[in-house]
């Protein structure tokens, strides 16, 4: 071969490879940034070995350390192992960030702490009108942020699975854009000491199971129609709400629904389940018990399944208007 079709041919190969991403990238306390980020050369950081990563492909944790704070800008999963401690501690701002529209981003078994200076766990602000994002949060643990555990403030779809969050400003909070409600699932969800809320709705539709609210400063679950012409719905079942100031509690401008079905409201400082402006709650087969009031309607719609336990309230077991409806 001539020397100058050789050197075209290398210069192509050495191209390729600068350029060539990994399917799957890792990280490790040992790792290096330099490193080409795959398992047998982990990085040191996320946000480099993000950068090194075919969208679709995953960056998996090798070993326990902190790993600073990243930004997700395509589809990808991030995952540690559950040998693996993997921390994310900012100073200021969010642990993560998730920028970028029509994605899959699956974030499981990570660590995240706030209590150095962060402002949001995981933030989500996708486009401004439908996005297509897909966000799912599986076994992670959330703690000491001064804003929400889980911002979820865009259109999209949220699926949080066995999440911990503890003694942020608020645990979970999902929104979404004018005229683009989002949705989101949530699966045992620990939602402890918030300043605020636990779960605060507000231009969204969330199914919500097999989870606790408890010791948050205002509402334990909340669903918050805030303008007008948004929705904001939640459906819970077999959930619980103790110590909160009130229990599952739905108002607003816009539409405000709560469903709340086999489930536990006890000892909150105000009501147990109450409705305000413009909601409507059906309540079924729940047991409403040590609140300042078991059920309460100060100026919207309260239906309730006669197969409702309320008992052993504090001040008066319902006030306002209860409307029963189904068998008694």
């Amino acid at each position: 071969m001539p020397k100058t079709g050789l050197a075209v041919l290398l210069s192509i190969l050495i191209s390729t490879s600068a350029l060539a991403q990994n399917n799957r990238s890792a990280v490790s306390l040992t790792g290096n940034d330099a490193a080409s980020c795959t398992v047998p050369d982990p990085c040191r950081t996320f946000d480099v070995a993000i950068s090194k990563t075919n969208a679709g492909g995953e960056v998996i944790v090798l070993s326990s350390a902190g790993y600073g704070p990243f930004t997700v800008t395509k589809s990808i999963s991030i995952i540690s192992p559950p040998a693996y401690h993997a921390a994310m501690a900012p100073t200021s701002g969010d642990a993560i960030t998730i920028n970028v529209d029509n994605a899959l981003v699956v974030l499981r078994g990570l660590t995240l702490n706030g209590s150095l200076g962060g402002v949001n766990g995981i933030t989500f602000s996708g486009a401004a009108t439908a996005s297509g994002t897909r966000v799912y949060v599986e076994n992670c643990v959330i703690s000491g942020f001064s804003g929400n555990g889980v911002n979820f403030a865009r259109n999209g779809m949220l699926f949080i699975t066995q999440l911990i969050a503890r003694e942020n400003g608020g645990a979970i909070f999902v929104d979404g854009s004018p005229g683009f409600p989002s949705s989101a699932s949530i699966d045992h969800a620990l939602m402890q000491k918030s300043a605020v809320n636990g779960l605060l709705v507000e231009n969204a539709t969330v199914a919500v199971r097999d989870s606790i609210a408890a010791d948050n400063g205002n509402n334990g679950f909340y669903s918050l129609a805030l303008a007008a012409g948004t929705t904001a719905s939640i459906h819970a079942d077999n959930c619980q709400a103790t110590h909160n100031s009130g229990g599952f509690w739905t108002s607003g401008t816009g539409t405000a629904r709560f469903m709340v079905s086999n489930s536990v409201a006890s000892l909150n400082s105000s009501f147990g389940i109450g409705v305000g402006n413009n909601g409507t709650v059906r309540a079924s087969n729940n047991a409403v018990t040590g609140n300042d009031v078991g059920f309460v309607n100060f100026s919207g719609v309260f239906l309730s399944e006669g197969n409702n336990t309320v008992n052993g309230n504090t001040t008066m077991e319902t006030s306002g208007t209860i409307t029963t409806f189904g068998p008694m």
